[in-house]
């Protein structure tokens, strides 16, 4: 690790991210000052990788928003304590609970705040940047963040749109005010998000340098391509956006951003693709498939790795009881490189622990590579699939539908998809569901399905039947709001 550190405190010199502070920056991960004096180019990187490590911590996107608190709403994870057993009951009248779900909130908020300081000081600032291109990349990012984190309150703190559309909770919060903001409905929420996702697209389009195929040598002062699925880019931003209009319902527009995501693979020659399908054999040691994210949060070895391991390995925390339900076919990559059994139980052992890299980054001029700490998951290229394939469906376009599941499932070496006889529009959702529950399994993302979806039957991680209400998919608004967002 020490080799590690030391090539990536050399990145900083030809990078945009500030790699080195990216990858390890020390700290708590929680109080990232809004005084930073914004004097030259490289504070802006700086700032902009401030709002990364915010991101990652324990009580984001670190934890609770993916392993822990989430993957228990999930029933993908067997309840070991009081803590979990609250939050798989969806019980937030429990203080435990309510407690880890107020400290997510101020750090949600802490994002917001980090992204519109720099927003802010971007659009005034005199700083004359190296190129054109960086500011907006900054800016950009910062736009999309903003967008993306609220977005994510969203889906937790309000019904969802089919559910009640004019719900209003949560304010969009774009800049700091000594007043309360103003509770929004969902549907100006939504509208908010949407155009600042639009807003980073456009800057992106013409600035990311993932759009621009070239080779893997660094030169001095240039951007590490390969580094941007670390980071929100340009693609990032559309797969966003098109799990945005799934939640609204807007499946046109779902197929349109999704359509943009898939392009990469498309129209990129395989050698520069930057994320792309791990297929049978050929994924190493990079247990999680991390080369499918399109955009993962880096974590460093302390961080995400650890968490896994405390809870598979240290506590042996368990699965579900039906894991062997989800992945009926004994040949699906993703069980065989995922899970470990232990007795009659299985553990995600592997996923996301210590033995997952993520290899063959270029970091200099010289082109050797580095390994390191698998990311975060936020969005993935699998979850795109999906979004198109569910989307084309309500459309009634059930055949290319089913083709794009099919087409995902042979990356995975099963065929569900391909062996189901008299496929109707109804049985092609039940399909592309079981998919999202393999693809997605121990992300954080199977509650806002749930959720979308408004199932209020689910089966819960020792089996039994549970009623979940759609009350309970709504989590009550934290009592001091007002201060999260201050």
């Amino acid at each position: 690790m020490k080799k590690t550190i030391f090539f990536l405190i050399a990145l900083l010199m030809i990078t945009l991210s500030s790699c080195n502070d990216y990858f390890d920056k020390t700290g708590d991960e929680q109080h990232i000052t809004d005084k930073k004096f914004f004097g030259d180019e490289a504070a802006f990187a700086s700032a902009l990788t401030d709002c990364y490590t915010l991101m990652r911590s324990r009580d984001l996107y670190g934890g609770m928003l993916t392993l822990e608190m989430m993957e228990f709403a999930n029933q993908n994870m067997a309840p070991h304590d009081a803590f979990s057993s609250a939050a798989a009951q969806l019980n937030f009248a429990d203080a435990a609970l309510a407690a880890r779900i107020d400290s997510m909130t101020h750090a949600a908020y802490r994002v917001v705040a980090a992204c519109n300081k720099l927003i802010d000081e971007a659009e005034r600032t005199k700083v004359v940047f190296t190129s054109a291109g960086k500011k907006k990349i900054i800016t950009a990012e910062a736009y999309a963040l903003r967008a993306a984190v609220q977005f994510d309150l969203l889906r937790l703190f309000h019904p969802a749109p089919a559910t009640d559309a004019g719900f209003r909770g949560l304010p969009y919060v774009t800049h700091t005010s000594a007043n309360a903001p103003e509770a929004l409905t969902t549907t100006q929420i939504l509208q908010a998000v949407n155009d600042d996702l639009a807003h980073a697209a456009q800057l992106l389009k013409t600035a990311d340098p993932i759009l621009k195929e070239r080779n893997s040598i660094v030169g001095v002062g240039e951007f590490d391509r390969r580094l941007r699925t670390f980071q929100m880019n340009y693609y990032a931003v559309k797969a966003v956006q098109a799990r945005v209009a799934l939640w609204q319902g807007n499946y046109e527009e779902a197929v349109a951003q999704a359509d943009s995501v898939l392009a990469h693979l498309q129209n990129t020659v395989a050698r520069y693709r930057l994320f792309y399908w791990v297929t049978p054999g050929h994924y190493g040691s990079d247990f999680s498939f991390s080369r499918e994210y399109v955009f993962g949060i880096a974590s460093t070895p302390t961080g995400f790795a650890r968490l896994s391991d405390d809870m598979f390995k240290t506590k042996g925390i368990q699965t579900t009881t039906s894991l062997r339900d989800i992945y009926a076919d004994n040949a699906d990559i993703r069980y065989r490189a995922w899970f470990r059994q232990q007795g009659s139980s299985y553990a995600m052992s592997n996923k996301f622990g210590s033995a997952t890299l993520l290899t063959d980054y270029v970091y200099s001029t010289s082109a050797t590579a580095t390994s390191l700490p698998a990311a975060i998951p936020y969005i993935k290229l699998g979850e795109v699939m999906l979004i198109k394939a569910e989307a084309l469906n309500e459309m009634g376009q059930t055949a290319a539908a089913r083709s794009l599941l099919e087409e995902m499932q042979g990356y995975k070496d099963i065929s569900y998809a391909s062996r189901a006889t008299s496929v109707t529009k109804e049985s092609l959702r039940e399909l592309i569901y079981a998919e999202a529950r393999r693809d997605l399994f121990g992300e954080g993302q199977l509650f806002y399905l749930n959720k979308r979806l408004g199932l209020t039957s689910v089966k819960a991680a020792d089996g039994s039947i549970r009623t979940v209400t759609l009350n309970q998919y709504t989590f009550p608004l934290p009592a001091d709001l007002f201060n999260a967002i201050q």
